[in-house]
């Protein structure tokens, strides 16, 4: 049974497949209407469910399933003006920020929006943005820190405001265009222009620069932050890390060792570092003491193909495009395999109050159990 509502019209839409046919049940105050179709075997009422819950998505309703078991979905909202590269999205308190692109400013001006839902999924406000392109959206305290186009703002939520870090610190533009944000316990370290910047209480500090290589002709750059927010991890040479106090700036340690390109980056914990080489998209742990690329029990071969992953506590999820694979660290095993919906061929994901969210290319954000 897949339930849908309308916030706006207040009607609700019930989905059920019964052998081989697609019942629906729509309520809009004391009016009920059913239907059934019979298909010609139960493959082709399921596929018919779900192309009826995306019409019906597309149309303002929100999917709800409180009985989702581990795997499937509790939410999904259809966001639209998905773009393949910039799917970012973060959590703040109860509230979810979406970035959506291609909105409309008065006057019929092109503009991108962050979207502002509830736990439920109804959309509370469309926020327009001050540059579009949103590659990444972070929370730090009671703000987010949005890459905009390679400038990093802050949305001050209470305020309703956007602080240009540009003009605030008096950065100077130069060639270095690659961009990051990293984000956690309350505080947040960014780099644009070549410049690293620290964010924590509404302060900011620059504490560092960066310069990065190229490889067929992209920049190399990605940056994490450890769970206490003590030290970064920052990646702009083929081979090379480097570890650096997140306070100040000041060089822990360098490591070296045949990982290639990066383009994602993760701890795992203090002492060991989850990477994801760029373009072969192999997942490599990396013991930051030795310097080593060390061979956990964990990476699968399913996972040799890594469009995305994330971590919380002791859990992993590994995306192939559509497929999800989720891993407790601890034990090593698999904890559950899954499909997502509505993924063409890429996603961002990560962990939101225990539940998986998931922002697609085909313009849907969705919450999973896990």
């Amino acid at each position: 049974m897949r339930e849908l509502v309308n916030f706006d019209s207040g009607e609700r839409l019930r989905l059920s497949v019964e052998g081989n046919a697609l019942a629906s049940v729509s309520q809009k105050g004391a009016k009920t209407k059913q239907s059934k179709k019979e298909f010609a075997s139960e493959t082709e009422a399921k596929k018919a469910c779900v192309k009826k819950e995306l019409e019906s998505l597309k149309k303002g309703f929100v999917l709800q399933d409180s009985e989702a078991k581990a795997g499937e979905a509790c939410l999904h909202v259809y966001i639209g003006g998905g773009y393949t590269g910039a799917l970012s999205f973060a959590s703040l308190r109860d509230e979810i920020y979406v970035y959506k692109c291609g909105g409309q400013k008065d006057g019929g001006m092109p503009s991108d929006l962050l979207v502002r839902l509830d736990k439920s999924g109804a959309t509370k406000e469309q926020i327009a943005l001050p540059k579009p392109l949103a590659w990444d959206i972070q929370c730090a305290g009671e703000n987010l820190l949005l890459d905009l186009d390679h400038e990093i703002y802050i949305f001050e939520p209470k305020e309703a405001k956007f602080r240009e870090i540009l003009a605030e610190q008096n950065v100077k533009k130069s060639s270095e265009i690659a961009s990051f944000i990293c984000s956690a316990n309350n505080a947040a370290v960014f780099g644009m222009f070549g410049q690293i910047f620290t964010f924590c209480e509404g302060k900011i500090s620059k504490i560092g620069e960066y310069k990065c290589s190229t490889k067929n002709h992209v920049p190399i750059l990605c940056a994490a932050l450890s769970a206490d927010a003590s030290m970064l991890v920052l990646c702009t040479k083929e081979n090379e890390l480097q570890i650096l106090n997140a306070k100040n700036g000041e060089i822990l340690s360098e490591l070296r060792a045949e990982f290639g390109v990066l383009d994602k980056i993760c701890f795992l914990d203090e002492n060991t570092l989850l990477l994801r080489q760029y373009l072969e998209n192999k997942l490599l742990s990396l013991d930051i003491k030795s310097a080593k690329v060390t061979k956990q029990p964990w990476i699968k071969d399913e996972y040799l193909r890594v469009s995305e992953f994330c971590v919380e506590a002791s859990k992993l999820v590994v995306i192939d495009q559509s497929r999800a694979y989720v891993t407790d660290l601890k034990s090593g095993n698999a904890m559950a395999e899954f499909t997502l919906d509505h993924v063409v061929k890429n996603c961002e994901a990560k962990f939101i109050d225990g539940k998986l969210a998931v922002r697609t290319d085909y313009g849907c954000f969705s919450l999973y159990e896990i």
